[in-house]
């Protein structure tokens, strides 16, 4: 078995999760969670076969599950955290409110399927914005799940549900399993991003995974388990995603409006920078992630006229108009000028200080009108009224 092994490298990152010692990190599961890992492979066949235009073999794959015998991507899309008993819901309802569905269907599966289909919500987009769409859904699904696993094993004190977190996060681990180590999950995103604003955010979340098994010590479980160390450990796993999702973000809203790009491209940018934004929108300042919802998402937007570099802006500023991005991640932890060169110079940006009020009423106005803005944020209001109150109800079930 090849165990993953990352060398870590100076980075500017958050304090919990700064390591600049130049050593390598090695992750060995305690549990065997090979089976589990094997589900990123579906990821990544669907994600072929989506871009050889065969859905029907993707939605099967979907549904019914190739590579982990008995498990399903909408399976996990499906997951209800009232009925698996966790008590400690926040993390699906920041996601569940913001993408709110009114039928009351998953929101994870709802966006695939509409995105494979390319109905529904996706009605009178085009087929390449359908498909990236799709394709980079499926690692929302991987990461949030994971975050499932993580809740789990703080609230159960079990080391496996833990090791089940990285498994979905990174993938196969075991090239015996199959060659493919390390490919269909949220790691290679962080791994992708990393190498596009030289950061180490994996690295981060790699760490924080190895803090985390340390809490179980020699075995420990249940309330032997020290959860105060688990706990931090999982927060610094979430706030490693969020500021690669925050990147990303950052990165496909700068590159979807450029000047001269063609429909196809504008398309598949547009809805990649879309898509993994709603990765860890449930992970940002609520006020943040309703805003960038409003803003970046492609679906009803089809004759709408942009300006180069307009939608970048408006979030780089929104996001300086914040006390931080969200768990206190700030935009000088994402080191954006390693990508995004221009970025003050292109924003009239002078620096990247926090400071509340500024640029708000500039980022509320230039685009989205002050009444619209506010009736995005009573939808919000709504959806996370109507997802706390199905939750309360199907607990007294």
């Amino acid at each position: 078995m090849r165990v993953l092994s990352y060398s870590l490298t100076a980075c500017k990152l958050m304090s919990t999760v700064l390591y600049t010692n130049g050593e390598g990190l090695t992750y060995t599961p305690k549990n065997d969670v090979t089976q589990h890992s094997k589900i990123a492979l579906d990821t990544l066949d669907i994600t072929t076969l989506i871009g050889s235009k065969n859905v029907t073999e993707a939605l099967n794959i979907y549904q019914n599950g190739k590579n982990r015998e008995g498990k399903s991507l909408q399976a996990m899309a499906q997951k209800n955290w009232v009925d698996a008993g966790l008590e400690n819901l926040e993390d699906y309802e920041a996601y569940a409110a913001l993408f709110f569905q009114r039928d009351g269907n998953p929101f994870l599966d709802n966006y695939n399927l509409d995105a494979m289909n390319c109905n529904n919500s996706f009605n009178g987009q085009s087929s390449d914005m359908c498909a990236i769409s799709a394709k980079k859904n499926l690692l929302c699904t991987g990461l949030l799940y994971a975050q499932y696993e993580g809740v789990s094993a703080l609230q159960y004190g079990n080391e496996k549900n833990w090791d089940e977190l990285f498994a979905f996060w990174n993938g196969v681990y075991d090239d015996s399993i199959d060659e493919r180590v390390s490919s269909g999950g949220p790691e290679s995103v962080q791994e992708s991003r990393d190498a596009d604003f030289k950061t180490s955010f994996r690295e981060a979340s790699i760490q924080a995974i190895i803090d985390g098994q340390k809490a179980f010590g020699n075995g420990l479980q249940g309330d032997a388990v020290d959860k105060v160390k688990l706990a931090q450990a999982y927060e610094d796993f979430k706030k490693a995603n969020l500021a690669t999702f925050a990147q990303a973000t950052l990165k496909y809203s700068s590159l979807f409006d450029a000047d001269g790009l063609d429909q196809v491209k504008m398309d598949q940018k547009w809805g990649e920078g879309y898509t993994y934004f709603r990765c860890g929108a449930g992970l940002m300042r609520t006020e943040l992630a309703v805003y960038v919802n409003y803003l970046l998402d492609p679906r009803g937007k089809e004759n709408l006229t942009f300006t180069p570099k307009e939608t970048y802006c408006k979030i780089a500023k929104k996001m300086l108009s914040l006390e931080d991005i969200g768990m206190g991640v700030k935009m000088e932890d994402l080191n954006v000028e390693a990508f995004l060169t221009n970025i003050k110079e292109d924003c009239d940006i002078t620096d990247f200080n926090h400071v509340e009020g500024t640029y708000t009423s500039e980022t509320k106005r230039s685009w989205i009108p002050v009444l619209g803005f506010i009736i995005v944020i009573g939808f919000y209001i709504a959806g996370y009224r109507v997802v706390t109150k199905r939750i309360s109800k199907r607990k007294q079930l």
